[in-house]
């Protein structure tokens, strides 16, 4: 057998990974054309919104109006998600002073009334409020009130009613958009992985096969090496393909929050890459947003995919605590570190824009010893802090 045997064996192989990537092209086309057509119009309605359609900021300016209504000490917006209510923003303190709320908890609240007394919220002696956010019936929300010692004005409450029905549309409408943008994306990568595992990698192994046969037959002669050493970069890029479809698959549902979904990720992928995996998983009972836990993950996904495929690193430690509306997200290596990015690298610059997405600050800097260390912070900005203080 010739080399130039085994090169007609992998060009065959590209050939039929040319004629999928056409035939991929051709379907998604016209679908979409129909999507163009769809997020046209929602771009040229969002554009004409105060303030878009990003829901943690409508939650905060939802809390800020309240606040001309009602004063008080500290303020919680959450919304609800299933049976839970999550807290989206907070106004007055640096965390959330109430305790894990369900829809099931707060069934008073459907009737749309605020309402107010001690404890109602956390059971402590403290003067507290609810004000329910309804839209068509459907409670969408509720905004927990606390005030120390001083009770809360009646009249205020019956007043502030009058916004509630408004800020409930535009959080629903918000939460809407993130629900389509997010079940656009995640529906996306799961077809991008079942594509992948039944075109380009089903050819790759084809190939992989044809190159053990080639390999037997060459044993003994000069071209075995050449052979070999095509066969071991053929397994290679099938088992990054692999990696890729895991990459694709893991993601935020319902039951599965950020926690068990980053765990299961590191665990396979650092496995996979004979990394040793040293993980700290610390979350409150409450979730983040929907949204926020995605790009988190997807981060993180980003980050240990640079430590598998250019530290060189034997570790990888991922740490992750979350007490909403606050997130920490580390991942550190003791690869061969990173001085600078490369030109050509924009690992950063995804993890800086999905940073930005949710509000989040994002640094990277040398491990001590060795290795890179990259942290993601999702809390309030300093300045809404200092006027909250104020």
């Amino acid at each position: 057998m010739e080399p130039v045997v085994v090169a007609a064996v992998l060009a065959a192989g590209l050939l039929g990974l040319a004629g999928w990537v056409l035939l991929r092209r051709r379907r998604q086309r016209e679908e979409y054309r129909s999507a163009h057509r769809l997020l046209r119009r929602l771009q040229m309605v969002s554009r004409q919104l105060p303030v878009g359609l990003d829901e943690v900021s409508l939650a905060q300016q939802t809390l800020d109006e309240i606040a001309r209504d009602v004063p008080s000490a500290r303020s919680v917006l959450f919304v609800a998600q299933d049976d839970q209510l999550v807290p989206y923003a907070v106004r007055g303190a640096d965390r959330s002073p109430f305790p894990s709320l369900t829809l099931s908890s707060m069934g008073a609240s459907a009737t749309g009334r605020p309402h107010s007394g001690k404890g109602i919220v956390s059971g402590s002696s403290q003067h507290e409020a609810i004000i329910p956010l309804l839209f068509d019936s459907q409670l969408v929300g509720i905004v927990a009130l606390q005030n120390g010692d001083t009770a809360f004005d009646s009249g205020g409450l019956k007043q502030v009613r009058k916004h509630t029905q408004d800020a409930a549309l535009r959080l629903d409408s918000g939460r809407l958009f993130a629900d389509v943008r997010t079940e656009a994306t995640s529906e996306e990568r799961r077809r991008l992985a079942r594509e992948i595992h039944d075109g380009i990698a089903q050819e790759l192994a084809s190939v992989g096969y044809a190159l053990d046969a080639l390999v037997a037959d060459l044993q003994g002669t000069q071209e075995q090496s050449l052979a070999d050493d095509i066969r071991s970069e053929v397994r290679r890029i099938i088992s990054e393909l692999r990696l890729s479809i895991f990459d694709l698959r893991a993601d935020i549902q319902p039951g599965v929050g950020l926690g068990s979904a980053l765990t299961g990720y590191v665990q396979q992928a650092g496995t996979a890459a004979g990394l040793t995996v040293h993980l700290v998983m610390d979350e409150a009972h409450d979730r983040l947003a929907l949204a926020q836990e995605t790009e988190l993950l997807r981060i993180a996904q980003e980050a240990v995919t640079n430590v598998r495929r250019h530290a060189n690193a034997e570790n990888v430690w991922v740490t992750c605590r979350v007490d909403p509306p606050y997130a920490f997200l580390r991942v550190a290596d003791d690869g061969t570190g990173m001085d600078s990015p490369r030109n050509d690298s924009f690992g950063l610059d995804i993890m800086q824009e999905r940073a930005d997405r949710i509000g989040a600050e994002l640094a990277w800097h040398p491990r001590e010893g060795g290795g890179t260390v990259l942290e993601v912070v999702l809390q309030p900005a300093a300045a809404e802090r200092q006027e909250e203080l104020r």
